[in-house]
């Protein structure tokens, strides 16, 4: 069984959903009940990842890990340690764990965590032979809902009106880490970064296309940090640490990147953003 953590999420589920179309056993853990309800998952674990039983529980009853560190998690990086040392010691024999592009910025706090993940995770896997392998997401495509867009005509966004940002599908990243799944020793001990658009865009720019492609007029609107924060019930304090990072650095520099690897990865261009509204306002 393949076990897939953070199951729950935009991201999680989607590379769910690609796993079991592809044929897989999946299991699928979470913090959220809403686990369960996954299509055709062999097993649901509900639980928190920083319970150690936990993740020895689920080290123990699969064969293979997609590890996808909690949303900004004051624990990230022991968390993602553990599930590197129990996989050794449970004989996980697969580890492939969803990191981020540039982990190496210090201006993000999540991809700092991550960081200290692939570090650890490499000298383990030198050490103890543990197979595994790096997935380094851009900044992804569900960020922008076309269906919340398109209900309440505006795009929010919490970081200067000038920020680009290069973005990825999830649903392109569950291809990969299927052909990742499927062929352990080909991507064994390989770092590839995952970035979907060779085009960085401002807020503006990503509500032009959906424009263009439904014909409304939404609008992108800036909203403070704040507000942005209060807005979807962030009180936790590394969260909201971790959001304001998020916010100072795709307004002084952006995120962007080179889709080389994820097209050679694909064997096809990756989904532009044209084409994921598309694809989601037909859903």
């Amino acid at each position: 069984m393949i076990t897939v953590t953070s199951a729950a999420g935009h991201a999680g589920s989607a590379i769910v959903k690609v796993l079991v179309d592809a044929g897989f056993e999946v299991g699928a853990t979470d913090i959220n009940p809403a686990v369960k309800d996954l299509p055709g998952i062999k097993q649901a674990f509900v639980g928190d990842l920083t319970n150690i039983e936990l993740i020895d529980k689920l080290t123990k009853e699969s064969d293979q890990i997609v590890y996808i560190p909690p949303l900004f998690s004051a624990e990230e990086s022991l968390i993602g340690k553990q599930l590197v040392d129990f996989s050794v010691t449970n004989h996980v024999s697969q580890f492939i764990f969803i990191s981020v592009t540039h982990s190496i910025l210090t201006s993000l706090l999540q991809h700092v965590a991550k960081r200290d993940v692939e570090e650890h995770l490499v000298y383990t896997g030198m050490k103890k032979q543990l197979p595994y392998t790096i997935l380094q997401p851009m900044h992804y495509t569900h960020n922008f809902l076309p269906k919340q867009v398109h209900e309440t005509g505006t795009f929010e966004y919490f970081y200067t009106s000038t920020g680009k940002l290069c973005y990825v599908d999830d649903q392109d990243v569950g291809e990969v880490v299927a052909k990742v799944a499927k062929d352990p020793d080909k991507y064994n001990k390989g770092t590839f970064e995952l970035v979907g658009t060779k085009k960085a865009y401002t807020p503006d720019e990503v509500v032009a296309i959906y424009n263009q492609i439904t014909g409304e007029h939404a609008k992108a609107v800036h909203v403070d940090l704040d507000d942005f924060l209060s807005k979807i019930h962030v009180t936790d304090l590394y969260m909201r640490a971790a959001f304001k990072h998020l916010s100072d650095s795709y307004s002084d520099w952006g995120l962007d990147g080179n889709p080389l690897v994820l097209e050679t990865l694909l064997g096809r261009k990756p989904t532009g953003l044209e084409g994921y509204i598309k694809r989601e306002m037909q859903k």
